[in-house]
């Protein structure tokens, strides 16, 4: 009876002990405002997705979540879901705001694509098309009018853009381009590239081919914020502009985004 009893308040004992540890350890964890590193340490410890997007949305917190800064998560081993969950801390749902690079503005002043991000505007960065069908420059006419149906790939499994729902995207054409130039085509990725078809524009829908239809908002001096009828899903997205920045090489350039979860 002795010895059964001391096991029993052994057991008791050590019990209480690891309680009061977990408990004092959950307090210093509290104490710790969370960055990007110290999701990537709760990642690899192995603890549950749905854990630590608990601890993401309950603890403060700074993230760096620029383009170079998810991708890096990505390759971390970060899932997407505790990504969408650092973005949402970030932009004020009860943390800390991102810290974002110096590329940031918070007007546009030069023509290209932007993307909004909090109060400020980030441009879409671009990617070199590689044309699969033979005279695919010569199938693109100036007044972004396609002539035939082409096909189109991107190097990569993914764009370098990361944008949320609800996303903001304000065209501002180049000289020589008007808005009607553009067209939103949804990419698949095959064998690590990505692939996009689009052929000539609907007569009765006045939309091209494999292309996403969308309006437009004037909003400043040739800046024109693009309406679409339902939010896009996730996944690859690009805007290609119908005049190819080269004539002769058989490529021409494409803003790229990917829609996170």
């Amino acid at each position: 009876m002795g010895s059964r009893a001391y096991n029993k308040g052994m057991y008791r004992m050590s019990f209480t002990v690891i309680r009061a540890l977990c408990l004092a350890g959950a307090m210093v964890l509290a104490q710790e405002p969370l960055n990007n590193e110290g999701v990537i340490r709760l990642v690899k410890s192995g603890m549950s997705e749905e854990l630590i997007i608990n601890v993401v949305r309950q603890q403060p917190g700074t993230y760096a979540l620029g383009a170079t800064e998810l991708i890096a998560l990505k390759d971390a081993g970060v899932s997407e879901k505790i990504i969408q969950a650092m973005l949402a801390r970030g932009k004020g749902e009860g943390g800390a705001a991102p810290v974002v690079g110096a590329s940031t503005r918070a007007t546009i002043s030069e023509p290209g694509l932007y993307y909004k991000k909090g109060n400020e505007y980030l441009e879409l960065l671009t990617e070199e098309v590689e044309w699969r069908t033979s005279g695919a420059m010569k199938s693109i006419a100036s007044a972004g009018i396609i002539k035939k149906d082409l096909n189109g790939s991107i190097a990569g499994p993914s764009s370098r853009n990361f944008l949320t729902n609800p996303m903001e995207i304000v065209l501002a054409p180049p000289q020589g381009l008007t808005v009607n130039a553009f067209i939103l085509l949804p990419m698949r990725a095959n064998k690590g590239v990505r692939e996009f078809q689009v052929g000539p524009v609907n007569q009765k829908s006045g939309v091209a081919k494999g292309a996403i239809p969308f309006g437009v908002e004037k909003v400043g001096n040739n800046q024109f914020r693009m309406v679409l009828q339902t939010p896009l899903g996730p996944g690859e997205y690009g805007i290609l502009a119908a005049i190819p920045n080269a004539t002769s090489t058989g490529t021409s350039k494409i803003y790229t985004f990917r829609i996170l979860l």
